[in-house]
């Protein structure tokens, strides 16, 4: 399977969304699309060579990301061409699972079943999908499958966390995300970690935390399980801890406004206004457009005593956000 392998990455940055779907890009311009400076030259060569499968899937694989409706009609050309090609139903697949056409989807990794069976990853995305649709024990029923695999005991104790999360049976879950990451070995999945992390933080248990470490540790870059810890840790009366956290943060990811924001709140619930403007003026230069930034430095700067510096900080929240309440109010108290 040629290409499949890129198709596993482009899935696996789906799958950070809430269970592998978004919604389609538009399409009303689809000419316009396939005309585009990078498009265009496979578009040409698909008039030139109507009947090319591959040129198909090239230009399916462009589209993708953006336009995944667009690719879903490429891949199914060239299945239809060339139907005895894994990588073409599988990628007709994934398009149709990122347009949420879950029905499509299912008939599309079959397909691709059908042409290599038992292939571990395309029995989880079918499974997957089967979930979506709420057909729990024909998805079970692959998991168990997957279970007796070696590569695919992780994926199946996944697919089992994530039917009992849609059953609403968080033990169930925590048990089986845990034998995931166990299964998973040195390598588990960056988003069935953190979603045990979060289980774990639902019920208020401490271990969360060690998750969202791992999690981190997995891609260093990545602020959000640090914050993510950090707000745990101020949900436990941790606030030391959390300072530290939030600082990670801001090493990880110098741009993470959130973290500046929420160490801007620690020292504003302190009182500490000079500490509290510092961080708020961070987070104003790191989203310059966010309101909620400008209205907590205008608020800084009006318990500093810089009233002209606050009016001119609530009138910027005022106009990135329109019918800010509080930003309105604030203006009306101090102007003149």
């Amino acid at each position: 399977m040629k290409y499949l392998s890129i198709l596993l990455l482009l899935a696996g940055a789906v799958a950070c969304n809430n269970g592998g779907t978004r919604q389609p890009a538009a399409t009303a311009n689809a000419d316009s699309v396939l005309q585009s400076d990078i498009i265009r030259p496979v578009t040409d060569s698909i008039r030139q060579f109507p009947d090319n499968p591959e040129l198909y899937y090239r230009r399916a694989l462009l589209l993708f990301n953006t336009n995944p409706a667009l690719a879903q009609a490429d891949f199914e050309k060239a299945a239809k061409l060339t139907p005895a090609n894994t990588d073409y139903w599988a990628g007709a697949g994934e398009a149709a699972l990122m347009v949420n056409d879950y029905k499509k989807a299912a008939d599309y990794f079959r397909q691709a079943l059908t042409t290599a069976p038992g292939y571990t990853y395309l029995q989880y995305r079918l499974a997957t999908v089967l979930i979506e649709n709420k057909a729990y024990a024909s998805a079970d029923s692959i998991a168990n499958v997957l279970a007796a695999t070696t590569e695919g005991r992780d994926k199946a104790f996944y697919l089992k966390a994530r039917m009992a999360e849609d059953k609403q049976d968080t033990v169930t879950a925590i048990r089986h995300l845990t034998s995931a990451i166990h299964a998973a070995g040195a390598q588990p999945e960056f988003e069935a970690v953190m979603e045990l992390a979060d289980l774990l933080r639902s019920r208020k248990a401490p271990a969360a935390l060690g998750y969202y470490t791992q999690a981190w540790r997995m891609d260093t870059t990545n602020a959000w399980p640090l914050y993510e810890a950090a707000q745990f840790q101020e949900e436990l009366g941790d606030p030391a801890n959390a300072q530290l956290s939030y600082r990670k943060c801001i090493i990880a990811d110098p741009g993470f406004e959130k973290a500046y924001l929420a160490l801007g709140k620690i020292y504003s619930d302190k009182k500490a206004w000079k500490e509290a403007y510092t961080y708020y003026n961070l987070a104003a230069k790191s989203a310059p457009t966010d309101a909620w930034a400008y209205y907590y430095r205008g608020q800084a700067q009006e318990q500093l005593g810089n009233k002209a510096m606050a009016i001119d900080d609530y009138a910027k929240a005022t106009s990135f956000k329109k019918d800010f309440r509080e930003a309105k109010e604030a203006l009306q108290r101090l102007k003149p």
